[in-house]
């Protein structure tokens, strides 16, 4: 993937927020100083996993490790290519995230969810108070300062007086 490069960010175990880059066509995980990328944790073996670049990114293989290495939640059992956003666990102490940063450009991390828009109250139904429209005659809390296609405040499950005179 030309102008992209690919990184391993420590999300749970040692050195939180560690930023691992893939710099090497073939890079080496483990416990052992010999590993291209060295996490001390005891549920990490010496010699853990070896991811290998190829077309689009890398590929994952677990070298027989003893608390095993998991793609999103599942054991690997043999080589994987893995996808911008994969979440790599070493036994079940480390979770480690896949991503891919354009050059230049640092990566923002991923969320599980966003909230878009305004306050909560706002986003379920509930208007903030104030002055929708034209300002009416003794200010927005005069009565009937909201127009017609906005009725009265009701807390939820209320009732409009209006309603109940029908």
């Amino acid at each position: 993937m030309q102008g992209s490069s690919f990184r391993l960010i420590v999300r749970r175990g040692p050195q939180p927020n560690q930023i691992y880059p893939l710099d090497k066509s073939i890079v080496t995980l483990g416990r052992d100083i010999t590993n291209d990328i060295v996490i001390n944790d005891p549920e990490v073996s010496r010699h853990h996993c070896r991811l290998t670049q190829g077309g689009g990114g890398f590929t994952m293989e677990d070298l027989g490790s003893t608390n095993g290495t998991f793609i999103n939640g599942q054991r690997l059992t043999g080589a994987r290519p893995l996808a911008p956003g994969d979440m790599v666990g070493l036994g079940e102490t480390v979770t480690l995230a896949y991503e891919s940063a354009v050059m230049g450009v640092p990566a923002e991390p991923r969320q599980a969810s966003t909230m878009v828009g305004g306050s909560a109250p706002a986003d379920y139904g509930v208007r903030p108070a104030g002055n929708y429209g034209q300002q009416q005659p003794g200010g927005p809390s005069a009565p009937g300062a909201y127009p017609a296609a906005y009725p009265a405040q009701q807390p939820y499950g209320g009732r409009s007086t209006a309603a109940s005179n029908i």
